[in-house]
């Protein structure tokens, strides 16, 4: 079985465990304790994404990797105009139908989600930015990742990057490995060096603070 197929299986398998992680009305008092003490890194990733956007009023964006939905809802609060999902999982893209129902409803479906692998994706849309949140996680060689993603892109590619950690990293590796899934870790200089062979204008870089210590990273075109 492929790395892709891993990863596909995993999030199929786990995709309301994974939702659950952005709403926490439905989490017990033990589970809002871990999330908020060792999982900050995914509000605020989320909370960067939404202000990247207004900061430079992006209209248009293509979500990848884009789980159960819950960017969609955030960037409709925003006004996003155009917003199309891509994910491995059969079970996240019926979430995010779901959860954007009422939207969709409203807006004469603005927002449009497509079950595949990104690197077979096609599309003749350019969208003002490209969102890869959780994604980089459990990709192999970013690089050929991110040359897709440019060739979709006007403005600005937006990642998260989870970084090496001493205790953090051989824990998680541990965890994936039972799990059937790949996970990889990055550091600044690997990170640079994927914005230079791809050939970004410039990019910065964010080290989220807390037990997870992601790296937010914006690539400009």
């Amino acid at each position: 079985m492929s790395e892709t197929e891993d990863v596909r299986g995993y999030f199929t398998r786990s995709a309301v465990t994974f939702d659950s992680l952005y709403s926490e009305n439905k989490q017990n008092p033990l589970m809002r304790f871990i999330n908020r003490k060792f999982r900050h890194d995914i509000h605020e990733r989320f909370t960067l994404t939404m202000s990247h956007l207004q900061k430079y009023q992006l209209k248009t964006a293509l979500d990848v990797g884009c789980g159960s939905g819950r960017y969609a809802l955030g960037l409709a609060e925003i006004g996003i105009e155009r917003m199309v999902g891509v994910d491995l999982s059969p079970k996240m893209i019926e979430l995010s139908e779901n959860h954007t129902k009422p939207y969709q409803e409203s807006t004469n479906g603005r927002f449009e989600f497509i079950c595949g692998d990104f690197m077979e994706f096609q599309t003749t849309e350019d969208f003002d930015t490209v969102i890869a949140m959780g994604l980089f996680d459990y990709i192999k060689d970013p690089t050929l990742v991110l040359k897709k993603m440019l060739t979709h892109v006007n403005h600005s590619v937006v990642a998260s990057f989870p970084s090496i950690s001493i205790y953090r990293t051989p824990i998680r590796k541990i965890r994936y490995y039972l799990k059937r899934c790949p996970v990889y870790f990055y550091d600044q200089p690997q990170i640079a060096s994927y914005a230079s062979k791809v050939g970004f204008a410039k990019h910065e870089v964010v080290k989220i603070k807390g037990a997870g210590m992601d790296y937010f990273v914006a690539f400009f075109k």
